[in-house]
């Protein structure tokens, strides 16, 4: 099998799905999560691209920023919006406007950088994305999350609250799963080293 050829392949996927998601089909942010896990994600049972091709050395796109000494909640890879007239509030992911954007090894990339720090609870890349395609709906659908997806699901316990003539309305922000996992498929398609790997004239 020609492993350079599945790798062009797996980023079109990825492409097409960042895409659609920027045109508004949020949820094709679990496809993002399917093809990151082929890339990336090697168990006793299955090997990933990455491994295939014996390029695990190789360094990826990181936007995510040095998170604040004593900060209880961080969202390191998506920025928060509102709107309180419309009644809506969500996560987005930075994309471009990123403020950091450095290249770090594979290993910190995928499984030691904090995408969102919940309290005590520390989230991962790989934590991410395995929940989403292995219990979300990826690959497989389960009834019970990872008490981190199930955190980040809920809006990580932030909301607004509008005053309305009728009493108060409680609204979570939304999306905070899948904006981060947009991300991950901005830092990827945006990696050099992972493209030239996919290039057919290398």
């Amino acid at each position: 099998m020609d492993f350079k050829e599945q790798l062009e392949k797996q980023l079109r996927f990825l492409k097409t799905s960042c895409d659609t998601y920027d045109a508004g089909d949020k949820d094709e942010a679990i496809r993002i999560a399917t093809v990151l896990r082929t890339l990336f994600h090697t168990t006793k049972k299955s090997t990933s691209l990455l491994s295939h091709l014996k390029s695990q050395h190789i360094e990826l796109l990181s936007t995510c920023e040095k998170i604040p000494a004593g900060a209880k909640f961080w969202p390191n890879l998506t920025v928060m919006k509102l709107s309180p007239v419309e009644g809506w509030a969500e996560y987005d992911p930075k994309l471009h406007t990123a403020r950091i954007k450095k290249l770090v090894s594979f290993n910190q990339w995928w499984r030691y950088e904090t995408v969102y720090l919940l309290g005590s609870m520390s989230v991962s890349r790989r934590d991410l994305v395995l929940s989403a395609v292995n219990k979300d709906g990826g690959a497989h659908v389960d009834a019970k999350l990872s008490a981190e997806y199930e955190e980040v699901l809920k809006g990580v316990g932030w909301k607004i609250t509008l005053n309305l003539p009728i009493g108060d309305k409680d609204i979570p922000f939304r999306n905070a799963h899948l904006a981060a996992i947009r991300q991950m498929g901005y830092e990827v398609l945006n990696s050099p080293s992972l493209l030239k790997l996919a290039s057919t004239d290398t």
